[in-house]
């Protein structure tokens, strides 16, 4: 006959094996109030999708490589409630036309779908393995892993030929054949590397007139500003390597990308903005969000690369004057140059400019019109570094 502690271990045990969790009171029949809770899904499902965004890694003292995964999983369906009528709302209260509204329509869709969060992602970099995650309630992940060099293999990559890339995909349940690919630049100890912002420095957004801002975001074909992709692609022949760190959310990163492919923009890493709907109004209220997730995103990029030069563009439509001249004044030894594209003309630009970068030589910043204004000076810091 059992003894009483045997029968108790052996009842928790059955419990365990049937999927009841094994904490519920015993004596409770399988039908409990327990029994409808199950835990919640922790790996990529057959109804979720995974996109990765292009990441770096830097090279660490033993040879290794210190590498960052970012990306986001979520349910690509859109229910006809969340789809339709939310659309139609927005349509007419921006008033979108119907050209428009093939462009509305994929440009809105991340916003609409449900991401997943609680995920851990299996991913495999030539042959070693690695769970990254788990993700955050915007369905957003970031985690670091370190690579062995012997064990990776670099893949070439057109538009940065001077920088070396790493491949990898995610490991999905069996039977299930999708494939969801990722890339990582392999960034050397010194160099000098471009931290650019992306509306109205490299894409005409308008971002201070609120209601353009929209149109040109979600309903019209995106477009370069002028001489920008050719002086970036002069600085990658040149061994540049690039961050895009900018306030447009994650949502927009797939059109973003395939805009960068069309106008010939370098791969780079990217650093867009988290963005939820029911937090956006609660972080408006406490801080400037632009603020804190720029300096939240460049600063890991200088301290993970202490011997390279960083160069900063953006543009005066909005805070990135004041962000990159703290940021100066944080790390003067760090930061080679910065070049902020007037919006609004220089009689209104060029005082802000000045009141902002009071204490800084005048030769470390320059305010710009067009890309020819400042392109023999990129150029020049790029090949000197």
């Amino acid at each position: 006959m059992r003894s009483s502690r045997e029968s108790v271990r052996v009842h928790h045990q059955d419990r365990r094996e049937s999927g009841v969790d094994s904490l519920s009171p015993p004596g409770l029949s399988s039908v409990s109030l327990f029994l409808p809770f199950r835990r919640p899904r922790t790996s990529v499902s057959r109804e979720d999708a995974v996109v990765f965004y292009p990441s770096f890694a830097s090279r660490q003292p033993d040879g290794s490589w210190n590498a960052v995964i970012q990306g986001c999983a979520y349910h690509p369906r859109v229910t006809w409630l969340r789809g339709k009528p939310m659309m139609g709302l927005i349509r007419r209260f921006m008033r979108v036309d119907r050209e428009a509204d093939e462009f509305f329509r994929s440009r809105m869709r991340q916003f609409l779908v449900n991401f997943a969060s609680g995920r851990r992602v299996s991913i495999a970099i030539g042959e070693q393995l690695f769970s990254v995650g788990p993700t955050d309630a915007a369905g957003l992940f970031r985690t670091e892993i370190n690579l062995r060099p012997e064990e990776m293999e670099t893949v070439p990559e057109a538009s940065t030929p001077s920088i070396s890339w790493v491949r990898f995909r995610a490991i999905l349940a069996g039977g299930d054949e999708r494939e969801f690919n990722g890339l990582i630049q392999l960034l050397n100890p010194e160099g000098v590397s471009i931290i650019s912002d992306v509306d109205d420095t490299l894409k005409v957004s308008n971002v201070p007139n609120r209601r353009d801002l929209f149109h040109n975001t979600f309903s019209r074909a995106f477009a370069p500003i002028p001489g920008m992709p050719s002086l970036y692609q002069a600085c990658a022949l040149s061994g540049a390597a690039f961050h895009y760190v900018s306030g447009s959310p994650w949502q927009l990163y797939e059109p973003l990308s395939q805009f960068w492919r069309e106008q010939g923009y370098p791969q780079g890493s990217f650093h867009l903005k988290r963005f939820r709907l029911r937090e956006t109004a609660r972080k408006m209220r406490t801080m400037s969000p632009q603020k804190a997730h720029k300096r939240a995103a460049i600063e890991p990029l200088i301290a993970a690369f202490p011997q390279r030069q960083f160069l900063l563009v953006g543009d005066a439509g909005e805070q990135d004057p004041d962000i990159y001249a703290s940021l100066m004044h944080d790390y003067p030894q760090r930061i080679a140059h910065i070049y902020i594209r007037t919006v609004r003309g220089r009689d209104i630009d060029y005082p802000r400019m000045q009141r902002v970068c009071a204490g800084l030589p005048e030769d470390q910043w320059t305010l710009y019109e067009t890309a020819d204004d400042i392109a023999d000076s990129v150029l020049q810091h790029v090949r000197s570094t």
